[in-house]
């Protein structure tokens, strides 16, 4: 009798159909966590080319932010202010100064005929004058 039990397991165990059956249990349970693993990996990587597309913007803003601050601090920057806010100007320049409502009276004494916009004759003649050194009208 113990030879039949051995006899019946023997088969059993050597028999394919039950040799393939184990081995696709084992091949199911190794792929879960197979799957699992797969599965973080694609999320981290996808993640660390987000954060990657960050780190890039953060330099571009870091590298304006760099370019701003050394144009602050620069000469250039400190004359323009002092030009804008305080009036004030090198030695050897002229400041001309166009008031809108006189302008806009002499402009319209000039006449406006199909020269463009109100006053584009009248600007032109100023700025000729200006560069040529002619009295003006």
């Amino acid at each position: 009798m113990i030879n039949r039990r051995g006899n019946f397991f023997t088969k059993i165990i050597y028999n394919p159909k039950f040799l393939a059956l184990v081995g696709l249990g084992l091949v199911v349970l190794i792929s879960f966590p197979l799957a699992k693993n797969v599965s973080k990996r694609y999320k981290l990587s996808k993640e660390i080319k987000e954060m990657d597309k960050e780190i890039a913007e953060f330099e571009s803003k870091n590298k304006d932010l760099k370019q701003l601050i050394t144009y602050l601090e620069s000469e250039q920057f400190v004359e323009e202010k002092a030009r804008l806010n305080l009036g004030l100007k090198k030695e050897g320049e002229k400041v001309v100064v166009i008031k809108d409502d006189i302008f806009m009276t002499t402009a319209a004494s000039f006449g406006e005929g199909n020269q463009g916009s109100p006053g584009t004759f009248f600007n032109l003649r100023r700025w000729w004058n200006y560069f040529f050194d002619t009295p003006s009208r």
